[in-house]
């Protein structure tokens, strides 16, 4: 174990766990919360961050801190983490967060290999009907009811709640009995545990602790051994142990084990000897009900329309809708914007999962129906307060939601580059200083928004179904 008392080795170590991250976040993820932490000199055996605000501070707490202390597992650093703020208010620093320990293993049942995600429990799984028959079998394995043979696969593409159920399973026996040990490990492990376990001779103590000590196996990603016989046969050797000794086994893999390639007709036999239950992407309304649940654990204020929007373009897996999510937040937050059908839009183009549909005349259009002119009117040279007031919001939501540029709209709305360079600067200052004008945009936001929706819904496939 790594116990650090210095400072340079203190950096060596966060940038080890900077490298970790990079392979489990999204880039923008890793650019928007984790590269801007700062590293400070704190206690012995102590990795303190500072966070540049404290709304960054509650994020990397909630969605990010787990997986550094991960990250610090996995390069065997032994420290504790603290995160406080760099920014001081009124002189004072602000109060830091304590410390928080590694994901601890909940009271009861013991248990190896990896650490179980403690926030992958049964309550927080969104159940719809691509998932109920997992989710039931896997409460039903967890309560040890009677069930076939004690054998469980869970078959899912990636992000589809596989690994949440399998890890549930642990998450319940830890919290539900005094005795029994849990082993929550990948195939990949399992296979590199062996080997080494044959290079330095532990083969029996290898043995023992997948057939002796072991009370459930939680075994993720089989398809990992496909071409691996001498491994295949050892697990082989390792179930039927824990099957005559009537214990619980779970599987999870994005293959059914018919697909799985070079696997032997004996470990195939033993995968396909319990219940098969692949989990499919979640329909519609159970895309909304993941997405306000997520929006409630995370305190997102997002209205039904939003979350309805985002649902519908939305439809590959659920990582990608926390994905969203947190993008939503964070530029909501970060812009000083509420959660609104606008704001959605532009995240999902961001991660380009919906394309700007409006063109210049349909904006042209709205909004000269709200201000009630036609478009010669707004294309014209009047300096009438109403008309200048319409031609600068048609200009900036035709910037807003086009890809055109300042030439571009000039020859479309007949102005000089500099014309409509004035006006968009004009309005973009009044909507900072006139409530009036700001409760205009907010407005025409809103009604464009829709418009957008509308199109969608009439080229894409129906919101009530997947693509």
């Amino acid at each position: 174990m790594l116990s650090p008392n210095t400072g340079g080795l203190m950096e060596e170590i966060w940038e080890s766990v900077k490298a970790d991250l990079k392979n489990h976040i999204s880039a923008s993820g890793y650019a928007l919360w984790v590269d801007p932490l700062q590293i400070q000199t704190g206690q012995e055996g102590e990795l303190q961050l500072l966070c540049p605000n404290l709304f960054a501070q509650r994020w990397i707490q909630s969605h990010y801190l787990p997986l550094i202390h991960r990250a610090l597992e996995n390069i065997g650093a032994d420290i504790n983490v603290k995160l406080s703020l760099a920014t001081r208010q009124g002189g004072r620093a602000l109060a830091p967060v304590p410390p928080q320990a590694a994901l601890p293993l909940l009271s009861g049942a013991r248990a190896t290999g990896r650490k179980i995600n403690k926030a992958f429990t049964f309550d927080r799984f969104v159940v719809g009907s691509s998932n109920r028959l997992a989710f039931q079998a896997s409460q039903a394995l967890a309560r040890n009811d009677t069930f076939y043979k004690g054998i469980l696969y869970l078959s899912s593409g990636p992000g589809l709640g596989k690994s949440h159920l399998s890890q549930a399973v642990g998450n319940f026996l830890h919290s539900s009995y005094s005795q029994g040990n849990v082993l929550y490990i990948s195939a990949e492990d399992f296979a590199n545990e062996m080997v080494r376990s044959l290079k330095n001779g532990q083969m029996a103590s290898f043995k023992k602790r997948y057939r002796e000590e072991c009370d459930v196996l939680l075994l993720e990603e089989v398809q990992f051994l496909s071409s691996k016989e001498k491994i295949q046969a050892e697990l082989c050797y390792t179930l039927d142990t824990l099957l005559d000794r009537q214990k619980r086994i779970v599987f999870t893999s994005c293959y059914l084990p018919g697909e799985i390639s070079q696997i032997s007709k004996e470990l195939r036999s033993r995968l396909t000897g319990g219940l098969i239950t692949p989990i499919g992407p979640p329909d519609f309304p159970t895309r909304v009900k993941i997405l306000a649940r997520k929006a409630e654990e995370r305190g997102v204020n997002a209205p039904v329309q939003v979350l309805e929007y985002m649902a519908e373009h939305l439809v590959d897996d659920v990582r990608r809708l926390e994905s969203a999510l947190d993008c939503l937040a964070a530029r909501s937050c970060l812009l000083n914007e509420p959660v609104s059908l606008r704001v959605a839009q532009e995240v999902l183009h961001d991660l380009q999962a919906v394309e700007r549909r409006l063109s210049v005349p349909q904006i042209q259009k709205i909004v000269g129906d709200y201000y009630q002119i036609g478009l010669q009117d707004m294309l014209g040279r009047s300096r009438q307060k109403k008309l200048v007031r319409a031609r600068q919001m048609a200009l900036y939501f035709s910037r807003l939601y086009t890809q055109k540029t300042v030439s571009e709209l000039g020859k479309l709305f007949q102005r000089s580059h500099a014309s409509v360079v004035h006006a968009l600067q004009t309005l973009e200052r009044d909507r900072k200083v006139h409530a009036r004008v700001a409760e205009e945009v907010a407005f025409l936001e809103e009604k464009l928004a829709q418009a957008q929706v509308r199109r969608g819904s009439q080229r894409g496939p129906s919101p009530h179904t997947d693509a």
